[in-house]
């Protein structure tokens, strides 16, 4: 019995010590993306999402948006939506995918304590909520009754997604986790009733088997940390590949790499593909479409052919080679062509080294980024691209991009390509983000920016307007600030009820800050580009955020129809505030 105690005592100092591991690797995040600003609570919250999503390599700001938490949340704290494996933010994000019987929808709900034990409280919330919240015939106003308006736009995209998942006979998927600082998974006879009651609560409300629900404990946080994508991998060829140089601008690889040999080179250290070497590809897996089952057909039937007379080959972009003999070791790895081909023989071929069958593989090495995005446009230019991946390579976007950098800013024209080189997230702003951002505060429309923030970059007239060269990159950067700035001050609310009305106006807050702190009610671009930040103090944010509740109140109750969410998307509510501001002023 002693000796039992023994184990038992040295089992519980082991997990104590694991969460104190990991509240030193939290705090290491918190500094690494200068989140000083943000509660502990929500830091964890950011640091989970960051970890149990990692194989989608999100940006920052799509974990951001997920979140959903705060007073009248149904015991939510975010909603996540991803189709084929992509993320969905909008409603316009939808115009760029096919629904097909292939497509497959996983929807993920999280709940992130800051605690030391998993409760039964927060499952009693979902049980209840879950329902409701996504009843077809429940509409937008009607929820907005009980839920929080962000719960409720992410619902209506859930919704919307499901539906067209459903109609064309897609898969859908749904994953509940809970994470928590407990020492270790442990959970009551109680606890595991109320999961079992949740799922099959959940089953039968999407008409799905594929519901789970994942527990995370500081054991299985620190286990994902310590778990990274590999920075460099070494691809074996059957023989020593020829290589050539191109003056200065790179260096080139090509040779044949057998099946086995480049199936072992695509799986990670679980067994699954690597999907963070195709963030550079257009597209995700097809699935089965037909293209796809001759490439499989090539894998299983068709021995006496060699694999690549039959198929077409793989390009790499790669940096920092290292040849020894017929191994090429390699770093910061991107499949830019190839993605189908990869996946059908991760699918399809058995790893069986004897197969002497081989695929073409050529290996570019240059960190060049224009020469980069050239590659990656003419490799994939069979393939809809979409309008972020084709506005990146404008020269407009790379004038801005070394702007920024040399601000001490990124802006990530590529995804993922500076949180990839361990940038702090805080100084991270993706192309929307900049869009949005320019759009709100610049071209006076919070609301459009707000309702379909892919148009802005799909849309030529949009865009031309947007990113104008002959615009002053200094009014870019600072619209960018400001948007971040309003985004941290709008986190540090404390009053629920005023976090939740002001929750998807944020745009607006941006457009409204600056024209109260210069108290004028028409902001130029050149006051945007001299805008001095000392002055965003947070007295004047409280002043812009009164002055935005009082209006928000007073258009409502003028608009018997209207609702918070639908509001922050019209131009009707930014006339009314311009037309208050004006008033304010004169």
């Amino acid at each position: 019995m002693h000796f039992l105690r023994m184990c038992i005592d040295n089992k519980i100092n082991i997990m104590s010590n694991e969460r104190i591991i990991l509240e030193g690797c939290i705090s290491q995040y918190k500094e690494d993306n200068e989140l000083t600003s943000i509660r502990d609570s929500d830091v964890f919250e950011l640091f989970s999402l960051n970890e149990i999503t990692k194989r989608y390599q999100l940006l920052f700001e799509n974990i951001q948006n997920s979140v959903v938490d705060g007073g009248h949340d149904g015991g939510i704290d975010s909603i996540m939506l991803l189709v084929n494996d992509e993320i969905v933010d909008h409603i316009d994000d939808l115009e760029e995918f096919k629904f097909n019987s292939k497509t497959v929808t996983k929807i993920i709900i999280t709940q992130c304590k800051k605690e030391n034990s998993f409760k039964e409280g927060p499952l009693d919330k979902l049980i209840t909520s879950i329902p409701e919240l996504f009843n077809l015939a429940s509409t937008e106003t009607s929820l907005l009754t009980r839920f929080n308006s962000n719960v409720v736009d992410r619902a209506i995209i859930v919704r919307e997604v499901w539906t067209k998942t459903a109609v064309k006979g897609g898969n859908i998927e749904l994953e509940y986790v809970y994470t928590c600082n407990a020492d270790a998974v442990f959970v009551s006879g109680s606890f595991s009733s109320k999961k079992d009651q949740l799922i099959a609560l959940t089953k039968s409300t999407f008409s799905t088997e594929a519901v789970s629900l994942s527990t995370y404990s500081a054991k299985e946080l620190l286990a994902s940390f310590r778990t990274t994508l590999l920075d460099r991998i070494t691809l074996e060829f059957k023989e020593q590949p020829l290589s050539t140089s191109f003056a200065e601008y790179g260096i080139g690889y090509v040779g044949m790499v057998k099946l086995g040999k480049y199936k072992s080179f695509l799986t990670s250290s679980s067994g699954e593909i690597r999907d963070d070497l195709f963030e550079s590809n257009i597209r995700h897996f097809q699935g089965a479409v037909d293209v796809n089952k001759k490439i499989s057909a090539s894998i299983q039937h068709t021995l006496n052919r060699d694999f690549w007379w039959l198929n077409n080959g793989i390009t790499i972009i790669a940096e920092s080679p290292n040849q020894i003999g017929s191994n090429l070791s390699l770093e910061n790895i991107q499949i830019v062509n190839g993605l189908q081909t990869s996946y059908s023989i991760f699918n399809s071929h058995d790893g069986d080294l004897i197969d002497e069958r081989s695929v073409m593989v050529k290996v570019i090495i240059t960190d060049d980024k224009e020469t980069i995005d050239n590659i990656i446009a003419s490799t994939n230019s069979q393939n809809p691209v979409s309008a972020t991946l084709l506005r990146a390579t404008d020269t407009i976007q790379r004038n801005i991009e070394l702007y920024f950098f040399n601000k001490g800013y990124f802006y990530d024209r590529r995804k993922n390509y500076y949180k990839n080189q361990g940038k702090p997230s805080s100084r991270i702003f993706s192309i929307q983000f900049t869009a949005q951002s320019i759009r709100s505060i610049a071209d006076n429309d919070p609301h459009s920016a707000r309702a379909k923030p892919t148009s802005l970059l799909k849309d030529d007239r949009n865009y031309n307007q947007i990113f104008n060269s002959d615009r002053d990159f200094q009014g870019y950067f600072n619209c960018c600030l400001l948007q971040k700035s309003s985004n941290d001050l709008w986190l540090a609310i404390e009053d629920a009820e005023e976090k939740r009305k002001t929750a998807n106006f944020k745009l607006h807050m941006a457009w409204l800050l600056p024209r109260l702190i210069l108290e004028t009610n028409s902001l130029s671009f050149d006051q945007i580009c001299g805008f001095d930040f000392e002055n965003l103090t947070q007295e004047k944010y409280n002043d812009a955020k009164d002055f935005l509740i009082e209006n928000i109140d007073e258009y409502l109750e003028e608009n018997e129809n209207s609702n918070l969410i639908n509001i922050a998307k019209s131009s009707g509510f930014t006339t009314y505030l311009t037309d208050k501001v004006i008033a304010k002023f004169n």
